[in-house]
């Protein structure tokens, strides 16, 4: 979301920056942080697990599975239409090469991924020993396969994700020579009233159960949502920013959207817990629970970007200092919080809600450490870690 300035998705328009865009992404970065420091002491496995699981936990992380990840697409998506503003296509493939791929290759692949696959592995007893005994058994298959290298970059999917339906989408993305306007654009006008914008949930749905349709297994288990989910956000979040009219409509359906997104989601926690288990899959009640699902994570979706219009247009050192450190931040935060996680806190003798706080605060420190002194300080770090290099002053 570096690229925050307001127009249409064209040629020749005039840039204003929208600053609530930076926060929706910082917080956006936070909820994410929020999230994973609790996966320690959820009823579903993770990583690595506290002694104690905790059914709070549990429903605190699902909550925020039901917007999370679908949210950080559309905000994506958003971005994408400023980006094209000054960039050409090839432009656009190189810079999303170097900002994603890149980090994912070399730290997700070879030296952030390794350790956390190891520790999933030593937790889940499926392997015994050091580090550099398991970094060789580590390149003998591929996660989620059967072996063990980490094609995801274990957290950083969300990176080769981005990667991949951006590329998908960039023939429609595009403006057309003659017109200056990309081919879904066009569709802009279509959600310039209100009402229409909650008719986004209809393919959002479709994907999902076409994931369970075609009973496509390792699709599943990406931030709560599928593949296809996210190939279906990212657009959505191009065509709530493509005009300033589809802006203006997401602004007027603000505090409906909030309602109904606490109502559904609410509802969602219900159906998870109380009815989920005893709905057949692909009947209709299912694709009833996917389309309350797909509903709930727009609404969430129109009420933040609406929220922060209202109320976060502007800037100031924090918002500055932290959206250009959300990249390198996302890309160490589960790292570091296993480490944390494993080697301290985890074999602690303390209430979860204390080791929770602990996890926060003790990774919070060590990464923004890392982000300060090293990874923000030195070009060949920063080209690493997806940020742009520092130019000498002349």
């Amino acid at each position: 979301m570096k690229d925050g300035f307001a127009g249409v998705a064209g040629v020749g328009q005039e840039r204003v920056r929208l600053l609530y865009l930076d926060w929706l992404r910082v917080l956006a970065m936070l909820s994410v942080f929020l999230y994973h420091a609790d996966r320690f002491f959820t009823l579903e496995g993770w990583h690595v697990q506290n002694a104690t699981k905790s059914l709070a936990s549990q429903i605190h992380t699902d909550f925020f599975g039901q917007w999370m990840m679908p949210f950080f697409f559309v905000l994506s998506g958003a971005s994408i239409v400023y980006a094209l503003q000054r960039r050409s296509g090839w432009q656009f493939i190189k810079e999303r090469l170097l900002r994603l791929m890149l980090p994912l290759v070399t730290l997700g692949w070879f030296v952030l991924g390794p350790p956390q696959i190891w520790l999933d592995r030593l937790t889940n007893g499926a392997f015994s020993g050091t580090f550099w005994q398991f970094y060789p058994v580590y390149f003998k298959g591929v996660d989620q396969f059967g072996g063990n290298f980490a094609w995801h970059g274990v957290h950083m999917w969300y990176l080769l994700y981005l990667f991949v339906i951006s590329l998908l989408w960039l023939p429609f993305f595009l403006p057309m020579k003659k017109t200056g306007v990309g081919l879904l654009a066009k569709m802009a006008p279509l959600f310039e009233r209100p009402w229409a914008l909650f008719l986004l949930a209809l393919p959002v749905s479709g994907m999902r159960f076409l994931v369970d349709v075609l009973d496509v297994g390792f699709m599943r288990g990406t931030g709560g949502w599928s593949l296809l989910s996210y190939i279906a956000f990212l657009p959505i979040g191009y065509l709530l920013f493509c005009t300033e009219k589809t802006r203006e409509a997401v602004r007027k359906v603000t505090w409906i959207s909030l309602g109904l997104a606490i109502v559904l989601s609410t509802l969602g926690l219900m159906l998870d817990y109380v009815w989920q288990p005893s709905i057949s899959t692909l009947s209709f009640q299912h694709y009833g629970v996917r389309l309350l699902d797909s509903l709930q994570a727009i609404c969430w979706g129109l009420a933040f970007i609406g929220l922060g219009q209202r109320f976060l247009n502007f800037s100031n050192r924090f918002v500055r200092y932290g959206n250009e450190a959300v990249l390198p931040f996302y890309i160490l935060h589960q790292f570091i919080m296993l480490l944390v996680g494993y080697y301290g806190v985890m074999r602690w003798n303390l209430p979860i809600l204390t080791k929770y706080v602990l996890v926060l605060i003790l990774s919070f420190v060590g990464i923004m450490l890392l982000y300060e002194f090293l990874i923000r300080r030195l070009n060949p770090l920063r080209i690493l870690f997806g940020m742009r290099p520092k130019r000498k002053p002349r």
